[in-house]
C-alpha cells in the first residue's frame, strides 16, 4: 500500500509540474549546484537548471527551491534509481533525467546508454530523459536513446563561430533519418573559457576566453535556425565560483541575451512562421506573425559585413533590441555586421 501511495503521488507531481513549462522555450543553464542560486538564475530568465550533484539530499534540496521559484530541474536519475524503495519520499519539479554526459567522446556504448534509459523508464515513466552529444553527428548512432537530446559544441576561440550551427544542422538531419523529426533537440551555449578545461592539444597548451555578448548572442540565434527546439547554457560557475561574483561582466552579458530571448523566443514558440524569400545567399532569415505583428529576423552567418536592401528601412520598420548609437548608423547603412543578428518588427501601417 506504501508503495502504491508513493507512485502515485510521485506520478502526480510529473504529471502537474510537467505542466508549467508546457508553451515555454527552454532557456536553461548548466552547474546550479547550490539552492541560494536558483532565484539568481530565475531572475536572470533561465527557467530551467541543470545540477551534477547526483546525492539524493542535494538534489532534493535543489528541486525544494525550484518548486518555489517555479523553475524546471535536470538531474542524474542515478541514486534515486539505486535507492527507490517504499520509505523514500520526494517531489522533483523534474523537466528531465540526465542520463550521461556525452557518450560519444567518453566511449559509451550504444546498449549502455540505452539501459540507462531503461532502468530510468522502469522507475519514472512518465518523466522525459535527456542526454548531451559532443557534436551533431556521432559515430555510433545514440539519436533513437531518451526523449530529447542536446548537443553541446564550444567553438571559441578555436573554431569558426558558425560551426555550432552546422553541428546542430547535423544533429538535426540524424534525427531526421529515423524518422524523429520532432524529436526535441537543444544546443549548449558556450559561456565558459576554455583556459579553464583541458583541451585535446597535442603540446598540452591551454587556449582560451570567454566568449563575448555578440557571439554568445548570435551562437543561440544561430543553434535556433538550425533546428534547436531549446538552448541550455554552459556553465554557472567560473572555477567553482558563480558567474556573478567571479565573472560579473560576462554574466551581465548573459543576461543581456536572456532578456532578448526570453521575448524573441515567445514570438519563435507561439508566432506562426511565414515563408521567407531567401533573396540573399549569405544571410539566414525568418518571418513570424505574432499577435497581428510582422517579425522578421536576419542573421549573417559570416565574417564579413553583407548589405541588405532598403526595404528593411522603411518608416514602418523597426529595428529592436539594438539600441548602440554605433549600430543604429550601420543600419541605416543597410549593411548586416559579421555574426549579427537584426530582429525587425512591421507595424500594421
Amino acid at each position: 500500500m506504501k508503495m502504491l501511495k508513493l507512485i502515485t503521488i510521485v506520478l502526480l507531481s510529473s504529471m502537474l509540474t510537467g505542466s508549467v513549462y508546457a508553451e515555454d522555450f527552454t532557456l536553461g543553464i548548466y552547474g546550479v549546484n547550490n539552492p541560494e542560486d536558483i532565484a539568481i538564475v530565475k531572475k536572470a530568465g533561465f527557467n530551467t537548471i541543470q545540477t551534477y550533484k547526483k546525492d539524493i539530499e542535494t538534489i532534493t534540496a535543489l528541486a525544494e527551491e525550484a518548486s518555489k521559484q517555479n523553475i524546471k530541474l535536470i538531474a542524474y536519475p542515478d541514486q534515486f534509481v539505486k535507492n527507490f524503495n517504499t520509505e523514500l519520499f520526494f517531489d522533483i519539479p523534474i523537466k528531465a533525467w540526465y542520463l550521461f554526459d556525452e557518450p560519444d567522446v567518453n566511449k559509451l556504448d550504444w546498449d549502455t546508454l540505452n539501459n540507462l534509459e531503461l532502468k530510468t523508464k522502469h522507475f519514472f515513466s512518465t518523466d522525459k530523459t535527456i542526454f548531451v552529444i559532443g557534436q551533431g553527428k556521432t559515430e555510433i548512432p545514440f539519436y533513437d536513446i531518451a526523449d530529447i537530446i542536446m548537443v553541446d559544441w564550444y567553438p571559441v576561440p578555436h573554431l569558426k563561430l558558425e560551426s555550432l550551427g552546422e553541428q546542430i544542422g547535423l544533429a538535426k538531419k540524424e534525427l531526421l533519418k529515423i524518422g524523429c523529426k520532432d524529436k526535441p533537440l537543444w544546443a549548449v551555449i558556450q559561456a565558459f573559457d576554455w583556459k579553464e578545461y583541458k583541451q585535446y592539444r597535442p603540446d598540452d597548451d591551454r587556449i582560451g576566453r570567454f566568449p563575448t555578448k555578440d557571439e554568445i548572442r548570435f551562437m543561440s540565434y544561430d543553434a535556433i535556425f538550425s533546428g534547436a527546439t531549446g538552448l541550455f547554457y554552459f556553465i554557472y560557475t567560473s572555477k567553482n565560483i558563480p558567474l556573478p561574483k567571479s565573472k560579473p561582466e560576462s554574466w551581465q552579458d548573459i543576461k543581456s541575451v536572456l532578456s532578448e530571448l526570453t521575448q524573441v523566443t515567445k514570438i519563435i514558440k507561439n508566432g506562426t512562421e511565414l515563408e521567407t524569400p531567401q533573396i540573399y545567399k549569405s544571410l539566414k532569415i525568418k518571418t513570424y506573425l505574432y499577435e497581428n505583428m510582422t517579425y522578421m529576423i536576419l542573421m549573417n552567418p559570416t565574417d564579413h559585413y553583407v548589405k541588405v536592401n532598403k526595404y528593411f528601412l522603411k518608416s514602418n520598420i523597426e529595428v529592436l533590441f539594438n539600441k548602440q548609437t554605433k549600430l543604429k548608423k550601420i543600419i541605416k547603412k543597410s549593411m548586416l555586421p559579421p555574426y549579427s543578428v537584426w530582429i525587425l518588427r512591421k507595424s500594421k501601417s
